[in-house]
């Protein structure tokens, strides 16, 4: 029952949510806290579970997990948007738009800036690296 809830709730939308919506000039970064916090998580659910094993039984541990990851589905669901057919830009300026913060969009300046400053390499010089 939990691992059916875990497939469709938590287990993609800890990967697909944050690979879609962080600007590019911080996906690296951003994606890199979030598998930090995605290992972290698992660490201390895989060691509580035989001390709640002991304290609640296995029964009422998964289902309180399986309940947990409903609560996650209808937040997907409902609260995160659909990114199909949109591109980063869109979305940074959809979060940028509901969160009030705008900084994205300066970093965004700063990494043309920073794109348009570096030159091809040649495909002669790419092969020797």
């Amino acid at each position: 029952f939990y691992m059916s809830f875990f497939s469709i709730g938590m287990g993609p939308g800890a990967w697909l949510i944050p690979s879609e919506v962080f600007f590019i000039s911080i996906r690296a970064k951003a994606m890199s806290m979030a598998t930090f916090c995605n290992r972290v998580f698992a660490a201390i659910m895989a060691s509580t579970v035989l001390t709640a094993d002991n304290t609640i039984g296995f029964g009422s541990y998964f289902l309180i997990l399986a309940i947990v990851c409903g609560i996650c589905l209808a937040f997907f669901y409902f609260l995160v948007p659909e990114t199909n057919n949109k591109h980063l830009e869109e979305m940074a300026h959809y979060f940028a738009e509901i969160t009030n913060d705008h900084s994205i969009f300066e970093l965004a300046k700063v990494d043309k800036v920073t794109d348009s400053d570096s030159k091809p390499i040649p495909a002669s010089t790419a092969e020797m690296t």
